[in-house]
């Protein structure tokens, strides 16, 4: 059969490799040549500053986690109140945070592991190994991409949103004092607590779903836990954020410092400083209370649930060798385990430029395991 590429071979069988090729053990046939890169993509490749790479990615994760969430809750707002049904719901709100989040994990992963709040950059430092010079610019980046993505969703329905501004502007003191309320427009850009609701309580919540949180992300994160793999780790912490919001979002939650403070920074932007002043104990406490929660449920996992000594199952490509050290360290076969990039016993591993910015033959491509 005549090829219907220049680069394919279908008589020789040459296929297009796709992502179920990589991540699911089939028979060896002969995938089509990957082509060399441009020379100035290699240049820029050798040349960019790793920081800024990491950096630029914890921003866009991010920024992708808020712009579906604030995005979410502006369509159920906007269209509940114009009297409008089907928009929206705590369903959809829940939802949409999830699927960012799984979205930001698997965007911003590969480059900067894919952090997205500040407590869990402060818990891998404190668990994990994470530079503490990297901390304060993961910090910045993440706050950053929360404030760029809510002045996103804020102009995407800033119609919308300065129409019902007017009305209860125009309905008098009470109409202004629920601006500030998570039914009125600042309430989707920043996080408010509902009418009523006490300190204690709201700390609760924020805490206990904090630390469950942590510890659902500090397991998927440990190599040994057999019942994920690490395909599956941004769609069961994805569903772990969903559950929460549709558990605690009517008692107020707020989870991620960058969520809390960038998207209050961007609303006083708009609304002014009330989207501090409005409810100040509750500004403080979702904005730092998911600090210590994480790092407790972080103490937890690494403690009480994990065990150093057992076998490590699978783990990023550029951490197999490590992996498999330890395994043989331990007494471990480390037959079962196994790269999240796999195909027939080749392993894709990171590419990692060399001082010429070309990459050796014993870092890039399909390389056979021992």
């Amino acid at each position: 059969m005549q090829a219907q590429r220049g680069h394919l071979d279908r008589a020789a069988g040459d296929i297009e490799t796709g992502i179920a090729d990589v991540l699911q053990p089939r028979r060896v046939h002969n995938a089509a040549p990957q082509q060399a890169p441009p020379q100035w993509l290699v240049t820029w490749e050798t040349r960019r500053p790793t920081l800024v790479m990491e950096c630029f990615a914890e921003f866009l994760g991010v920024f992708f986690y808020c712009l579906f969430g604030i995005g979410a809750s502006a369509a159920f707002f906007t269209t509940a109140a114009a009297k409008v049904e089907g928009y929206g719901n705590l369903l959809t709100v829940g939802l949409a945070y999830g699927m960012g989040i799984a979205l930001a994990v698997i965007t911003a992963s590969a480059t900067s592991g894919g952090h997205l709040s500040p407590c869990y950059t402060i818990a891998f430092w404190a668990f994990k190994g994470f530079p503490a010079r990297k901390v304060p610019f993961y910090l910045i980046s993440q706050i950053f991409g929360a404030m760029v993505a809510t002045w996103c969703v804020y102009g995407m329905y800033k119609v919308e949103f300065d129409a019902i501004h007017e009305a209860l502007v125009a309905a008098g003191p009470i109409g202004q004092a629920s601006i500030y309320t998570p039914s009125g427009p600042a309430g989707i850009l920043a996080l408010f607590p509902g009418t009523g609701q006490q300190s204690s309580y709201l700390f609760l919540t924020e805490f206990m779903a904090n630390l469950v949180l942590a510890i659902v992300v500090f397991t998927c994160l440990d190599g040994s836990t057999f019942t994920v793999s690490m395909a599956t780790v941004p769609f069961v912490i994805a569903l772990s954020y969903s559950s929460i919001i549709w558990a605690f979002a009517p008692a107020s939650v707020a989870l991620n410092t960058a969520r809390d403070l960038g998207g209050r920074i961007a609303c006083s932007a708009v609304y002014g400083h009330g989207c501090f002043t409005a409810h100040k104990s509750y500004t403080v406490l979702a904005c730092l209370t998911n600090i210590p929660a994480t790092l407790i449920g972080g103490f937890i996992q690494t403690t009480l649930l994990s065990d150093t000594a057992r076998e490590i199952l699978h783990a990023p490509p550029h951490m197999m060798e490590a992996a498999r050290s330890h395994n043989e360290r331990n007494g471990h076969d480390g037959m079962s385990l196994r790269s999240p990039l796999t195909r027939d016993g080749l392993s894709l591993r990171a590419i990692t430029r060399d001082g010429n910015g070309t990459g050796s033959n014993e870092k890039t491509g399909y390389i056979p395991q021992e």
